[in-house]
């Protein structure tokens, strides 16, 4: 152990070493240049050094940039010049070396050369806003004000972002030349057509021109902006309009600002910012009541244009009715009457014009029998509506006839209601409907008319399992165990003509195993049981359910016993598993286990021996524990052709298997070789 210890390294060993091991960098010797000559030796090296560099690697542009920088510091500006643009020729596109180049110029003031570098950079990279600020803060230093004035057209030309219109606007401000300003944000607008500078020219009229200037272009930038239908930034534009509200408040003029909020709130009526600001434009300068008015009439005329021009745009008519509701309860009647009136979708199929229209005279129905208690008006309106409007060899809509059957109910008149339900059952049968009936007889206490609604439910969609299951539980809570068992019976035997689901099926079984268990048929249970783990026996839980269950209920001759027990007044007869039991599922397991092994299923196999191990564990003894035990098998890793790493059960068994199976080839030999001894002796 002590020497385990000393050969291990320590965090403060390995630093150690490394200090001790690093490279010293040498500082770069100082030359002393004394005359002429050694200077031409020293350029001649430097010069040699650098071309031998770019020979091997001609794209690091910061060598080329450091050799030609020297070349400055040499004050031989010809060979610096000629660095630079071959450098320029090996990449033409690197920012950093033209900004060196033309600095350099402008630092030995060659301002003609750094003019001709900054043309061709903005004529080579006209993307690069570097090269146009730096032309045109040398120009205006200069004092070109021309020249300058002329780049910012030319750069403008392209169509920049909003910095260089910016920085134009600022030049010319300098300047104070307005007109000039108002030209460069008239294309400024069109280039750029936000809010936001729109905004900024409001501002340069607010400081520089009058209230005339400023309300042309706030009047000019809403409508331009309410002229793309495509504009999508809502939020920007109510933002100028409440800006120009503001400045007409300022300017005193409070019935322009009232005009702008209305017809603001008619285009954007659900915008909480116009609303807040309209709100403290009337609680400052004038009523709300008011303005909401004026804003609600307008709505109105908009809506009613809008269904003059298409009266089946039923979205319109909903918000139409709102309004009428919320603001004009006396033409209410009217209006529902008119949005339901000839407006009927022309298409043959149950689409979504039909669901809203009638969700129309749903609102018609429901005004007619809540709101004003015409029962007469309704039980005719609901006539109308079946007799006349809905197309039912097409389609139907099983709400109304719900509805009208509900309606009637409500005025006492049950047998109307199963008159209407029925004849919906007739023309056009639907789930709802079907469920709605049924409802409404089991509460009835009808249970015969239950019995014939469920079979004519099954005729007219006998692939329904939860219509199947809803008819035997209400048969089983009836008390009438023949009939419930019949169905499911039927159900089970008939499955495939009734083109049930494998879901379905499944769940079938579980249902009437759970009857038969209730009803301690555990012999017709264990029979379902049976036809079960043929339906889904690939699925393991399939047989562990079933081995728990011969576990969890008592066999023929113990049913008998407690049924004796229990006659003879022993009143604490209970059912305690017993060796016969535990014994039934042990063979249910085994079984599983053969059949998952035959299907070569070993995950399944592997969830049928975790589950036997639980079982043992709880009702086994420990030598049946250590044999399940035994069984467990082995987890390996393998790879599969794709790389990737795959769990692999190895189980004792088949191992075992293995080792007593007879060796197939040795037996052949043996037989070859005593075929030859038969020859060799009949020779």
């Amino acid at each position: 152990m002590d020497d385990e210890a000393a050969d291990q390294i320590s965090a403060q060993q390995i630093l150690k070493e490394v200090y001790e091991r690093r490279k010293v960098v040498k500082a770069a010797t100082k030359v002393d240049i004394v005359d002429l000559e050694e200077l031409h030796e020293y350029q001649r090296r430097k010069r040699s050094e650098y071309e031998s560099y770019l020979k091997r690697n001609r794209l690091d542009m910061g060598q080329w940039m450091r050799y030609g920088l020297f070349e400055i510091e040499q004050h031989d500006i010809r060979r610096a010049r000629s660095v630079f643009e071959r450098a320029l020729l090996v990449d033409s596109g690197y920012v950093p070396l033209w900004v060196r180049y033309i600095d350099s110029e402008i630092k030995l003031k060659f301002i003609n050369h750094a003019r001709n570098l900054l043309d061709r950079a903005v004529n080579l990279l006209p993307g690069v806003d570097k090269f146009w600020y730096k032309y045109l803060l040398m120009e205006e230093s200069l004092g070109n004000l021309v020249i300058v004035r002329s780049l910012f057209t030319r750069w403008i030309s392209l169509e920049p972002n909003v910095n260089a219109w910016d920085s134009f606007v600022d030049f010319e401000i300098r300047q104070e030349k307005w007109e000039n300003v108002r030209e460069v944000f008239a294309r400024y607008v069109l280039v750029h057509p936000s809010a936001s500078t729109w905004l900024k020219w409001v501002r340069f009229e607010n400081i520089h021109g009058d209230s005339n200037s400023v309300r042309k272009v706030y009047e000019l930038g809403v409508d331009t902006l309410l002229s793309f239908q495509n504009y999508e930034q809502t939020d920007e534009l109510i933002k100028l309009v409440i800006s120009f509200a503001n400045w007409e408040c300022s300017e005193r003029e409070f019935e322009r600002a009232r005009s702008l909020y209305a017809i603001s709130m008619e285009k954007w009526p659900e915008s909480q910012a116009l609303k807040d600001n309209m709100l403290n434009f009337e609680k400052t300068f004038g009523s709300f009541t008011s303005a909401e008015e004026s804003v609600i009439i307008k709505r109105r005329r908009r809506y009613e244009d809008r269904l003059r021009e298409n009266p089946r745009d039923f979205d319109t008519w909903w918000l139409y009715l709102n309004i009428i509701e919320e603001h004009f309860k006396n033409e209410l009647s009217n209006c529902l009457e008119k949005s339901v009136h000839d407006n009927e979708p022309q298409a043959l199929s149950k689409n979504l014009s039909w669901k809203q229209y009638i969700l129309l005279w749903v609102r018609l129905l429901v005004f007619a029998e809540l709101e004003i208690s015409d029962r007469e008006r309704t039980r005719m309106l609901y006539k109308k509506l079946i007799d006349n409007i809905i197309p039912h060899k097409h389609f139907t809509f099983s709400k109304i006839w719900i509805m009208y059957a509900e309606f009637e109910i409500r005025q006492g008149d049950v047998n109307k209601a199963r008159k209407i339900l029925g004849r919906s059952i007739g023309m056009c049968p639907k789930h709802k409907t079907f469920k709605k009936y049924i409802e409404l007889e089991i509460k009835l206490k009808q249970f015969d008319r239950v019995r014939k609604l469920y079979e004519k439910y099954l005729e007219f969609d006998s692939s329904n399992v939860s219509t199947w299951i809803n008819y035997a539980e209400l048969e089983e809570n009836l008390g009438d165990e023949q009939r419930c068992r019949a169905i499911y019976d039927l159900a089970i035997t008939k499955s495939d003509e009734l083109d049930l689901s494998q879901e379905s099926r499944q769940i079938l079984m579980q249902r009437a195993i759970a009857f038969e268990t209730d009803e301690q048929e555990f012999a017709i249970a264990r029979n379902l049981h049976e036809s079960y783990v043929e339906l889904d026996g690939d699925s393991p839980m399939t047989w562990i359910n079933y081995a728990h269950y011969e576990s969890s209920v008592p066999t023929d001759e113990q049913l008998s016993s407690l049924q004796e027990a229990a006659e003879q007044g022993d009143e604490d007869v209970e059912f305690k598993p017993t060796a016969e039991n535990y014994s039934r599922s042990r063979q249910v397991f085994e079984r599983a286990l053969n059949h998952f092994k035959q299907k070569d299923n070993k995950k399944g196999r592997m969830a049928i021996l975790e589950a036997y191990k639980d079982f043992e564990d709880i009702n086994g003894t420990d030598e049946q524990r250590e044999t399940v035990l035994k069984r467990i098998p082995r987890v390996t890793t393998r790879l599969t052709a794709d790389g990737i790493e795959e769990k692999e059960y190895v189980f004792p068994e088949d191992e075992n298997a293995k080792e007593r199976a007879p060796n197939v080839s040795k037996l052949l030999a043996f037989a070859k070789r005593w075929d030859e001894a038969q020859r060799d002796a009949e020779r």
